[in-house]
């Protein structure tokens, strides 16, 4: 790209998983030498790659109708921070990263302010709020999203949108042997190791941990060896899980191992993991890691959402297999006991954990390879020269 001054982009990446991706996108940028300047919201991961940050992601990673309500104040200041830095530093363009109720907003702001936008990890208008796809056309000049038949949605409803593969395939660790990835995080390689994820939200871990801790627990009983390792997302304080390991059993807490980051490499040594509906689980997916998927939120949350979503399965392995290929336990079904319940098979049985990775696998395959960073820093190139550079 040609220029007198390197290109300014402008990134909002909400939550954990976005702003993982938001890194790797600056990282991709500066593998081509594309001498682009980076600042917006993020977090640890961003600001470590180049990002100048002007929030974290700590303010803004919440989840559920009637938890939003609480965060009101905050994520609303969060917000006018952005608009007031879209108006002074005019960026050359603005990256949103997923979050749509906390980044649509600055689409309208930004496009009406004359800046280009891609949206990065559209909205899922295809489960649920299909009227955002209006928003999107209108207000966006890229839209990119995750899987394919997600284009496939916005095409036949007249909105074009780009398909990349999945970031995630950049990130996964290489592949090892499981008694060298569990020697790797200081586990016994002979024992089995059962991964707990509980979500990067306060709101969603503070409902899942103590599940999953009683659930470890009841399978403590039938495997007394068992690993217990729970990677603590950057959008977590361990004063956030404190509280839940309080109310721990004994020997939960005697055998849990918290590590901070690092859930891909837990989850590609893992023989099964529960873990929160969510990137974590398509995370697992492209590993190949037998799972059991949970999800609590707010009661009146959970009523709402009963009623806007269009869709039979909230874990994208069982919407792409068109079955349930991972158990999924939701709301009042995520109690310790059912959760116990469905991962022992997993866990005990080498013929069913072997026919979970092949579906799994199937699954990956259909997700794209790698590079979708790289393509990503080559789509947004491109909207750059067609308005003319900086």
């Amino acid at each position: 790209m040609t220029g007198k001054r390197p290109a300014k982009i402008m990134i909002s990446a909400g939550e954990s998983s976005g702003e993982t991706h938001g890194a790797a996108l600056v990282r991709a940028a500066q593998a081509q030498g594309r001498p682009w300047r980076f600042f917006g919201l993020g977090g640890d991961r961003m600001a470590a790659a180049g990002v100048r940050l002007l929030g974290h992601i700590r303010e803004t990673a919440v989840m559920g109708l009637v938890e939003i309500l609480g965060s009101l104040r905050r994520l609303a200041a969060a917000r006018r921070r952005l608009k007031l830095a879209l108006e002074l530093e005019r960026p050359d363009l603005l990256l949103l990263i997923d979050a749509p109720d906390f980044n649509l907003s600055l689409a309208r702001h930004a496009s009406n302010l004359g800046i280009a936008v891609v949206y990065y990890i559209c909205p899922s208008v295809w489960a649920w709020r299909a009227g955002r796809l209006k928003t999107l056309a209108a207000h966006t000049r890229r839209r990119v999203v995750l899987f394919p038949f997600e284009r496939e949605f916005h095409a036949a409803r007249g909105v074009s949108a780009d398909w990349l593969g999945h970031p995630i395939l950049d990130e996964l660790p290489p592949p090892r042997p499981a008694p060298e990835a569990k020697i790797s995080l200081g586990l016994n390689p002979e024992a089995r190791l059962l991964a707990l994820l509980p979500g990067s939200r306060r709101t969603v871990a503070a409902r899942l941990a103590p599940v999953f801790l009683r659930a470890a627990d009841l399978l403590l009983d039938r495997d007394p060896g068992l690993n217990l390792v729970l990677p603590r997302a950057a959008t977590l304080r361990f004063d956030d899980l404190a509280p839940c390991l309080a109310q721990a059993p004994p020997r939960v807490r005697e055998r849990l191992r918290i590590i901070d980051g690092r859930s891909l490499e837990t989850l590609a040594a893992a023989d099964l993991a529960l873990l929160a509906s969510g990137t974590a689980s398509v995370e697992a997916t492209c590993l190949g890691t037998p799972q059991v998927v949970a999800y609590k939120i707010h009661p009146l949350s959970w009523l709402i959402a009963r009623r806007l979503v269009t869709i039979p399965y909230a874990t994208i392995a069982n919407l792409a297999a068109g079955r349930e290929i991972v158990p999924e336990l939701l709301q009042d079904q995520a109690t310790p006991e059912l959760l116990a319940a469905r991962a022992w098979p997993l866990l005990a049985d080498p013929e069913i954990r072997a026919q979970a990775r092949a579906d799994l696998a199937r699954v990956r395959a259909g997700l794209g390879g790698p590079g979708a960073s790289s393509r990503l820093s080559d789509l947004i190139a491109e909207e750059l020269a067609g308005a003319g550079g900086p």
